[in-house]
């Protein structure tokens, strides 16, 4: 496929008709880490820095693996798959932090760490297919992560973390208009344990109604959350469970959940609810702080 395809009358440009308004439409198009080439083990958050200290850091091999089992769920399922082009020494995992969709617009992340932002360059042949007219980038004071920004239709919620500053909400705020956007702030703390790096850590909609949430991830009690989920629609998860990232899991669609084999409270849960539920290990991966939605970018969603 070329960088962007033409049609046949009068060459215009045919682009990627991007369109995702909430976190479980069904899943047509994706960009997928490749974490190719994962670079000097890192310190940049307290899971990865404590891994690098036990000497339990993951391999490129294990990461590669469970990225590719993971792709072969999404292509199963019908979805197109974008995926990075390799950058020397960048790990290239977490997609969904260095540019995100919401509604036909791609706004491009302005990432706290540094490292973070030589990374676009590798989705450049992907963004290249997207309409320039429905890109938008932050001002420079305007820190915004897609890991903290979470959308349920009229709703977008923007955690505000080490990664996304209150100048980033406000880049969104403003930038969407027809929306309500509600500013999360987050529990930020050098305990690992204690740590949400971004939203989909501590919170994540399912389905229709339902959402996953560690109520403790919160530096202040969400109340529009409480205001949208009925308490007996949400799968509440405990320190230790949001420590192995059981918030983070994937939707393929309203009904279809990608989720990490070893949660099996949480597992169980989803398909007492109803839920067809896809299981992948991806635990190497979580050893970055990062795990299924991190891995993702979505481009569309139908």
């Amino acid at each position: 496929m070329s960088e962007v395809e033409f049609s046949n009358s009068g060459q215009k440009p045919t682009y990627l008709k991007l369109n995702v308004k909430n976190e479980t439409d069904k899943l047509e198009a994706v960009v997928l880490g490749i974490g190719t080439d994962l670079g000097e083990e890192s310190e940049i958050n307290p899971t990865s820095k404590y891994h690098k200290e036990e000497g339990t850091y993951p391999t490129e091999e294990d990461i590669q693996q469970e990225i590719s089992t993971f792709e072969k769920v999404l292509k199963a399922h019908g979805v197109k798959v974008y995926r990075p082009k390799n950058i020397e020494g960048l790990e290239q995992v977490f997609t969904r932090d260095i540019g995100f969709v919401i509604d036909s617009t791609y706004v491009v992340a302005s990432m706290q760490e540094e490292v973070r932002q030589l990374e676009l360059p590798g989705v450049k042949h992907i963004t290249n297919k997207i309409n320039p007219q429905n890109i938008i980038h932050p001002p420079k004071d305007a820190n915004v992560e897609g890991g903290d920004v979470i959308l349920w239709n009229d709703h977008i919620f923007v955690g505000i973390s080490a990664r996304t500053n209150t100048e980033g909400y406000e880049f969104i705020k403003a930038s969407f208009p027809n929306k309500q956007v509600h500013a999360i702030p987050l529990v930020v703390s050098k305990d690992r344990k204690k740590n949400i790096l971004h939203l989909d850590c501590t919170f994540q909609p399912i389905g229709i109604k339902d959402a996953i949430i560690y109520e403790n991830g919160f530096a202040e009690r969400p109340q529009i959350i409480y205001d949208l989920f009925k308490e007996e629609d949400m799968l509440k998860v405990d320190q230790a469970q949001m420590n192995r990232m059981y918030p983070n899991i994937f939707s393929l669609s309203p009904k279809d959940i990608v989720v990490e084999r070893s949660f099996k409270a949480l597992i169980a849960a989803l398909k007492e609810r109803g839920y067809i539920v896809h299981e992948v290990d991806y635990t190497e991966n979580s050893k970055l702080s990062g795990l299924l939605r991190c891995s993702t970018m979505p481009l569309i969603r139908s």
